[in-house]
């Protein structure tokens, strides 16, 4: 047990079910929140850089995916915590890893080659209103009013952002809006999954390794179909994919143990800081400029972030 708690510490700093001293359950989960935002909010920007310099869509997700897969086998390895590999673990992997990663990038990575950076982010929290509604429908939790107000409110402000004197620069890139706009289906459903078809007795670690290990396979599938794949152009690309990939099963680990943690509403409302995140590194990277509505949209967003983490009640 000492050497599986050692294995995977600098992760578990992180997630929210880890126990840390004088901070309470709720700072915990926001914390996460805030890591899996700012590590899902880069991962885009990454990929466009990298297409940029010649690569196609899934070619970069199919490499970032696979170096995933790897670091997290390996630490699945160390801790001694693999995942099993039986039918329903495999239906559970490979449904999550294909829409939640394989179509979601498909959609997400083709827009990002001709629309900003930062109009990608502020799409994204569309899956949270979209999985408080699948997570509604199918039972699996109760929308109480304070969650549902907070999701309003996190969707006001993106709303408010995409407005004119805001991020979205020119009405032409609205086709490539919309096809983004699929991007945050495919989250919301792939949330869903991850609920629905966890099998019981799996822990975070293995559930994160085995849907890795499933999208790896089915981006690569996509990849050879589409012509996608080939070698970065250049040791500096090769190195972001490297960095991409491990960052990826870094944040696959915390998002797992968010929805074991603190439920699957509330592990998906980190789209709201992925937006926040996303319109940063478009400025930092890009040069991207967003209009001075963005500020009062950011208010509306932690604003709902704020109602909705603390909405979840503290064990006792």
């Amino acid at each position: 047990m000492a050497r599986r708690a050692f294995a995977i510490q600098p992760l578990d700093i992180l997630c929210p079910d880890t126990v840390l001293t004088g901070m309470p359950q709720r700072l915990s989960i926001a914390l996460a929140l805030l890591a899996l935002g700012a590590i899902w909010g880069l991962t885009p920007a990454m990929a466009k850089l990298a297409m940029a310099q010649g690569m196609k869509p899934l070619g970069v997700a199919t490499i970032a995916a696979v170096i995933s897969a790897i670091t997290l086998l390996l630490v699945c390895v160390r801790s001694r915590d693999m995942p099993r590999w039986t039918r329903p673990h495999w239906v559970h992997y490979v449904s999550g890893g294909f829409i939640g990663l394989a179509c979601a990038n498909l959609f997400a990575f083709t827009g990002l080659m001709r629309a900003p950076a930062g109009l990608f982010a502020l799409l994204v929290p569309l899956s949270g209103l979209l999985s408080t509604v699948f997570f509604a429908m199918a039972g699996i939790e109760r929308a109480t009013p304070r969650i549902v107000a907070g999701t309003l409110l996190g969707v006001a402000g993106v709303a408010l952002a995409m407005a004119p004197g805001a991020a979205l620069p020119d009405p032409a890139l609205l086709p490539w809006a919309a096809l983004m706009v699929l991007t945050p289906v495919c989250y919301a459903a792939s949330n869903l999954l991850s609920v629905k078809l966890a099998v019981p007795g799996s822990s975070p670690l293995a559930q994160a390794a085995g849907t890795l290990v499933g999208a790896s396979g089915s981006v690569l599938l996509m990849a050879l179909a589409l012509g996608h794949l080939g070698p970065p152009p250049s040791l500096g690309i090769a190195l972001l994919l490297l960095a991409q990939g491990v960052i990826t099963a870094a944040a696959y680990l915390i998002y797992f143990r968010l929805l074991v943690s603190a439920g699957g509403m509330v592990t998906s409302q980190v789209s709201y800081l992925i937006t926040l995140a996303g319109l940063i590194y478009g400025f930092l990277l890009f040069g991207e400029v967003p209009g001075w509505l963005t500020l009062p949209a950011a208010a509306l967003i932690f604003s709902g972030l704020a109602l909705v983490t603390l909405s979840k009640r503290q064990p006792a």
